[in-house]
This record gives structure tokens, sequence and C-alpha cells, in this order.
């Protein structure tokens, strides 16, 4: 499954790598350990990168990365993204590039790449990049293990989600053997909130809604008030999380400004419940419990629509 990818990596003169837009720290993850992959190979590298995430900038600190690049593409290295609209701004140098590679594990993954590996049952990209690291024999160095760790907790809710499995546990034992502070990355990840993100979870908590008395959850927030709060779209990020975990949610989907006349569907469920399929239906995607999608239009508007969808998966 590998042996492809490798090849390619080893004869590729120039790799670069990108994941999908907006990333998380599974994507950044996935494309920090890809670089360091590149600098222990001895190839020259370039991650593209939107902007820097404050709460990650313990990764990208001794990488080569950019938010553009000038040169053409030899091999381009598409990862944790489901398919290759979602590289927005980097979807052209995907296109022109001689070579394509495309890691990923999620479900709704389009196989783009002219190279796939595509690992619907790992726990996260970090973790189908650790094995690839393991099929290429090469030794672990502290910037690989932490940037392969911060996927791997991301990506399982800190080993909580049921996505997560033996080999996730195994790799990540093998991981914080390493000289680097594993307990202080979980507790960035996991458990630390910024002032704004705490405001932005009570504003959305008045405004949640129930939909029906299986669980099935709404909440909004409007421009004013991520204005108000202060907040940055890192901020945003783990709204959707703290309300799935409030008694009785069964499945939670929040709406919230992403652009001037764009809306962002962040969903959560337990199972039986699939909202990866739920978002597809707005052009979306993702995880079974763990899904999201853009909705064009106003925030009345596209809470209108979800609650008609979710009323009708109700009913079906």
């Amino acid at each position: 499954m590998f042996s492809q990818v490798i090849e390619t990596i080893k004869a590729a003169k120039h790799l670069t790598i990108s994941a999908h837009t907006n990333p998380d720290g599974d994507a950044i993850g996935a494309m920090v350990a890809m670089g360091q992959i590149c600098a222990l190979m001895d190839k020259p590298y370039t991650i593209l990168l939107e902007e820097p995430i404050k709460k990650l900038s313990y990764l990208i600190e001794t990488c080569n990365w950019a938010t553009s690049l000038e040169q053409s593409v030899d091999t381009f290295i598409a990862l944790d993204c489901g398919d290759v609209d979602r590289l927005v701004g980097y979807k052209a140098y995907f296109k022109d590039a001689h070579t394509t590679i495309n890691i990923d594990h999620h479900m709704t993954n389009t196989f783009y790449g002219a190279y796939n590996i595509v690992e619907k049952e790992a726990s996260s990209t970090c973790e189908v990049v650790y094995q690839l690291v393991c099929a290429l024999g090469l030794e672990i160095n502290v910037p690989l293990g932490q940037a392969l760790y911060t996927g791997l907790v991301t990506d399982t809710g800190g080993f909580m989600h049921n996505c997560t499995a033996p080999s996730t546990h195994l790799a990540a034992a093998k991981l914080i053997e390493l000289d680097f502070d594993a307990p202080a990355i979980y507790r960035k990840l996991i458990h630390e909130k910024s002032l704004a993100t705490v405001k932005l979870q009570g504003m959305a908590v008045s405004h949640l809604e129930c939909l029906d008395e299986k669980g099935i959850y709404l909440a909004t927030l409007s421009q004013d008030e991520l204005v108000k709060s202060g907040a940055t779209k890192e901020d945003v990020d783990g709204v959707v999380s703290y309300l799935k975990n409030i008694e009785g949610i069964e499945v939670m989907a929040f709406i919230y400004p992403k652009g001037e006349s764009s809306y962002k569907l962040s969903m959560r469920a337990n199972p039986p419940y699939d909202v990866a399929s739920f978002c597809a239906q707005f052009g979306g995607g993702g995880h079974i419990l763990a899904a999201g999608a853009t909705i064009d239009g106003t925030l009345e508007g596209a809470a209108h629509l979800v609650k008609d969808k979710l009323k009708e998966m109700m009913n079906s």
C-alpha cells in the first residue's frame, strides 16, 4: 500500500505539502510530520499553510512553510483532505503538479490523487502518517513525534472518540517515549480554552434549541456575537464539542459565520447517527460522528434549512 508513495517521495525533486482549509491539529500535525519525513530523507519541501495557528505554534517553529509558492510544483502531497476542493486556495497548485499524493482517513475521501493512501478505519491522518514512517523505517525524532502525537490527540478528542483503536494507543505509547512534554500538549489541546472561547460557549448555550425529544439540538452564533466576544476563527473551533458534551444531546448542529455571506455548519453526534452523510447534503463531509459543511446565505436561512433537514432525518 505504501510502496508506490514511498518510491514517489524518493524520486521527487521537491515536495509541496498542504491540507484542508482551516486546518486543525490533525491536519497541521500531519503536514509538519510529512515535512519532517522529507527532511529526514534529505528531500526539499514546502508546507503551504494559510496562516499559523497560535495554539499549534510549537509545531511549525522548525518547519519550512509559506503561504504561497512561486515555483512550479513537482510533487504535491495533500493531507487530511477529503476532496480536492477542500484545498481551496491551494487547489491550483495540486492541479498543476507533476505528481499528486492523497493521504487521509476520512470516509468521504474521493481518491483524487494519482496515488492514494486512505485508511478510513484510522483514528487520524497522523496515525496513517505514523504507519508511513514505520514503513520507511525512519527513526522518529522529537519534532516528528510531537507532530504525530498532536494529530492523534486532536482527532480522537483526547483518546475518547470511538475512532480510537488499539493501534492508536500503541502509536501514542511509542511517541511519548520521546523527549517532549506530552502531558503539556494534551492539556493545551484538550483542556485549555481562551477567554473568547468560554464567552462563545455561554452565548451558544443561550441559543440552544431542542428539535426532537430524542436529543437533536441546534445552536447558532451571529456575526455581532463573534465581534462582541473578540473571538478569532481558532476560538470558535471547540464550541461544538462543548455543546455536544451536555447531557441528553445525541446530535449537535452548530452554525456560525464563516465569511461575509457564508456560514459553517459543524456537527457532532453519538451512534447510530451519521452526520457525515447529513453534511454531504450541503457539499460537506467528514466522519460519521463529526462532520461539517459550508452554507451560503443568511444565518436565519441556514438555520431554517438545517432544521428542516434534521426533521427529515428524524422522520426517515
